[in-house]
């Protein structure tokens, strides 16, 4: 499915650093080995206009959209909504700024990002029982270790990613248990385009793997 391996070649022309390797391209669109898709968009969200990754499941129901906004030489994860199967908003997610990484980060650099989710929930009338839509809000705190392992030539879909930027992730301050987590892999203008999963042995879960394997559009 993917063939990858570690990019120092010297003399080589620069990789791309983190924040242009997260950097997303309006309107590229692909599939996954688990039969979603992937799609980048800009819309606004909270106000602003951000760049976002839609994520569709197989049927083609809108599941959720992730956005981010690159700025100030950081990458912030501003926060997602998460739609019904109608398209109606099911909730929103909000994040505070310190959900942030350095747009610069060194190879084997990890860094702790701790915020605040905000979460606001929809609540549609269920038929005999209300006639009117209520809101509810949950807020957490959320803790995460992200590591920038390097960059790895990866080739998926039929095209050579020479320098995708590969991070390994831990959910510090969730339910985890012992060196569980994942590996994500970022190419420049797509977003995530493979992720795999490790058991609480730190060991890679391959049934697990995610990875594009068609594009569909790249504008």
């Amino acid at each position: 499915m993917a063939a990858a391996s570690v990019f120092a070649a010297a003399g080589a022309q620069a990789a791309p650093t983190v924040g242009q390797c997260m950097e997303l391209t309006t309107g590229i669109k692909f599939s996954k080995n688990n039969g979603d898709a992937q799609v980048n968009v800009e819309e606004s969200f909270e106000g602003k206009k951000q760049k976002g990754t839609q994520l569709i499941l197989d049927g083609g129901v809108l599941l959720a959209t992730s956005y981010q906004d690159i700025r100030d030489g950081q990458v912030f994860l501003t926060g997602a909504i998460h739609y019904n199967e109608d398209g109606t908003v099911r909730s929103k997610n909000v994040y505070t700024p310190q959900s942030a990484i350095p747009a610069n980060m060194r190879p084997g650099q990890e860094v702790r990002v701790q915020f605040t989710d905000t979460q606001i929930s929809t609540h549609y009338p269920l038929a005999g029982l209300s006639d009117k839509i209520t809101t509810s809000t949950r807020t957490d705190k959320r803790d995460f270790s992200i590591t920038f392992l390097g960059w790895e030539r990866l080739e998926l879909g039929g095209r050579r990613f020479p320098d995708a930027c590969k991070f390994e992730l831990h959910d510090v301050g969730g339910k985890s248990k012992g060196k569980s987590g994942e590996y994500v892999w970022y190419a420049q203008g797509y977003g995530v385009i493979m992720m795999d999963k490790l058991d609480r042995d730190g060991d890679v879960q391959p049934a697990y793997r995610i990875a594009l394997t068609n594009i569909i559009s790249a504008p």
